[in-house]
């Protein structure tokens, strides 16, 4: 076996009221391509209720909303021609354009369609496809006249939770000079590992899954979808564009079977009442390199009666991941939904 998966337990023994003893454990998991530590931790009966947002999206929608048919294409800016000859670039429903608030030296807005609130159930295949097809057509533009744009990646806050400012859907596209945190690291261990293995890790890390079978969730077509074994979240799903090593590399098709498999990566996630999210598909810098694209996502929830942030100081200071779901519990549900 290629990849190694390293896990210590901890035990922590203390008393109710009545005397009784009580044992809690906390498993350290570590990443196997970083060496990053992750907890899963005691489950008191995490039971997330989906929140509705249709009074919200009624009182959002429409003409207040920038990214309305209404209004998207008075108040949206546009792009100078080399980027798209008409300012904005169209794929079927989709609509790209550029962010007014940018993260990085090019920044563009995807927004799926008209609809102002699409429920994770809604989302169809041909709405996912469209939409990462103009990302795709922006980033290849982009990298075309500015060749020192090198870091890219297509991202999704879905719904409030997860920090989300519109209701209506859309994804951030950005392309910079500079790599994020997780782009650096990840760059640096594949690369590591690529000189002292011979091989790409996500590839390694697609056979050692599918082999061992506890975090494997399924394929469609070149699109292979496991369960992090030290997950960033409550779940934390990566899926592995295998023979996809650079933008170019994939096809239309791919995009629709990258839209059905997150399909049953959604209907895992509303199973277990979780309905917003994070999502980051990570482009790698070196075409030539054996690391393929790859996508990380987390659901984002609010806890209890006071809508308490998902994000403790362990995640924002410490940078140390909790969740209390079971990462082989999880991709067994998933198992079930990928066929969706």
């Amino acid at each position: 076996m290629m990849i190694k998966f390293r896990k210590e337990e901890e035990f922590f023994t203390f008393y109710d009221g009545k005397g009784t003893m009580i044992e809690r454990k906390t498993e350290v998991r570590f990443d196997p391509l970083t060496g990053e530590s992750s907890r899963l931790v005691f489950d008191p009966g995490l039971a997330p209720t989906p929140p509705d947002y249709t009074e919200a999206a009624e009182q959002t929608g429409g003409a207040k909303c920038p990214f309305c048919p209404e209004n998207i294409l008075d108040m949206t800016p546009i792009f100078p021609k080399e980027i798209a000859k008409e300012g904005r670039i169209m794929q079927g429903d989709a609509i790209l354009f550029p962010n007014l608030f940018p993260y990085s030296k090019h920044n563009g807005v995807v927004v799926f369609s008209g609809q102002h609130y699409v429920r994770l159930e809604d989302f169809t295949i041909q709405m996912i496809k469209d939409a990462y097809l103009a990302a795709q057509t922006y980033i290849k533009k982009v990298q075309n006249i500015d060749p020192k744009a090198r870091f890219a990646s297509i991202n999704w806050n879905y719904l409030p939770f997860s920090g989300g400012s519109i209701l209506h859907p859309h994804l951030h596209v950005i392309v910079s000079e500079s790599p994020t945190n997780y782009q650096a690291l990840t760059n640096e261990k594949t690369k590591e590992f690529e000189l002292e293995k011979g091989e790409g890790y996500f590839k390694a890390l697609y056979e050692t899954e599918k082999e061992i079978g506890e975090r494997w969730i399924g394929e469609k077509g070149n699109i292979a979808w496991v369960h992090a074994f030290a997950p960033k979240s409550h779940n934390d799903f990566i899926g592995i564009f295998r023979n996809a090593y650079s933008l170019h590399d994939i096809s239309k098709q791919d995009w629709l079977d990258f839209a059905q498999g997150l399909k049953g990566i959604f209907a895992t996630l509303s199973e277990q009442g979780f309905a917003s999210f994070n999502l980051m598909l990570d482009v790698p810098t070196n075409p030539e390199s054996k690391q393929p694209i790859h996508i990380r996502l987390i659901p984002r929830i609010n806890i209890g009666m006071l809508d308490t942030s998902d994000i403790s100081f362990f995640q924002a200071l410490h940078q140390e991941p909790l969740s209390v779901k079971i990462p082989e519990a999880v991709a067994a549900k998933a198992r079930t939904n990928f066929n969706y």
